[in-house]
């Protein structure tokens, strides 16, 4: 059974791809895998996954009909053997250095089912000269409370998952979902650990380039339908599994809310009255499951009066 299990979902990124490739394949290791899942693509990154496929046995490919990436990236869970999972994006790179001590150190710390690592952006006209991983370095902290508060993460792409966690709970990413699916996700997985790590290396490159979902013009409104729908499962989760409003969730919940309230300042079209009703059932959900953050003034005034909201925070941005 491979240790690690790196997933890839694949669409319309070929320019990109043999360069994200090589940056596994070029690993001497032979206990990862890597599933590329063509997730449709029409262009010849599908002849570029049977490619790499064919000359080296540790990548394998599923193809499919175009389903999204939440579809394509669970499709990699659902036939992954590795005891961890990596999920990387077709147009990034990553570092694979560390991996085999990574590996070693895990043995001999079977309780952690949580490995973040760091990330360095780098753009399409900058040349790629990656500063490669230093010496091997772990962190831990004594609650995990003290870790989710000390690192929050938003790139799912720094984050390693235990594979029996994910299927022992059935977590999955939410199909249909465009934005913050990798959210939800983490969040309902980091309910669940008690043993998260943190390795002090780059060992993931987020490229930056023109066309990305953050620098689309649709952003916003797909961001405002979407957030409602992982904040809406998000409270479902928590009262399937009584969990607790610890901190750390309470401010990653408070995040999201954050999150979907600015982005609804932001379209121009928004049924402002459906909205408010929206925020109102999110604010009484999480006020029902006891989380603080809805107590906050700003966020009592939300529900109350959301054009109110807008106002006065647009005039809070144009004075810091």
């Amino acid at each position: 059974m491979p240790f690690l299990s790196i997933i890839i979902p694949v669409y319309k990124v070929e320019p990109y791809l043999r360069e994200c490739l090589n940056s596994i394949a070029v690993s001497p290791l032979d206990y990862w895998e890597t599933i590329l899942v063509d997730d449709g693509s029409p262009d010849g990154c599908p002849q570029i996954c049977d490619e790499y496929a064919a000359k080296d046995s540790r990548f394998r490919v599923i193809h499919q009909h175009n389903a999204g990436v939440a579809a394509a990236r669970n499709a990699g869970i659902d036939i992954a053997q590795g005891e961890w999972i990596w999920f990387v994006d077709s147009d990034d790179e990553v570092d694979m250095t560390l991996v085999g001590e990574m590996k070693e150190w895990l043995s001999q710390n079977g309780n952690v089912d949580l490995v973040m690592f760091d990330l360095e952006t780098f753009h399409d006209d900058n040349p790629e000269d990656h500063v490669r991983c230093s010496m091997f370095n772990v962190h831990c902290e004594h609650s995990k409370n003290d870790f989710l508060m000390r690192h929050i993460c938003f790139h799912h792409q720094r984050l390693w998952y235990k594979k029996d966690l994910l299927d022992q709970y059935g977590i999955r990413f939410t199909k249909g979902v465009r934005l913050a699916e990798d959210l939800e996700l983490q969040y309902k997985y980091l309910t669940m650990c008690q043993n998260p790590v943190k390795l002090n290396n780059i060992l993931y490159y987020y490229r930056v380039r023109e066309g990305s979902a953050t620098q689309n013009s649709t952003y916003r409104p797909k961001a405002v339908e979407d957030l409602q729908i992982v904040i809406d499962n998000l409270a479902g989760w928590i009262r399937k599994y009584g969990i607790k409003p610890e901190t750390w969730l309470d401010t990653r919940i408070k995040m999201l809310f954050q999150n979907l309230l600015y982005s609804a300042s932001q379209v121009k079209a928004l049924d402002v009255a459906t909205f408010q009703a929206q925020v109102h059932a999110i604010t009484d959900e999480y006020y029902q499951l006891n989380f603080p953050f809805v107590n906050k003034l700003k966020n009592r005034l939300a529900k109350r009066n959301v054009k109110m909201y807008f106002l006065l925070n647009r005039l809070y941005l144009k004075c810091i």
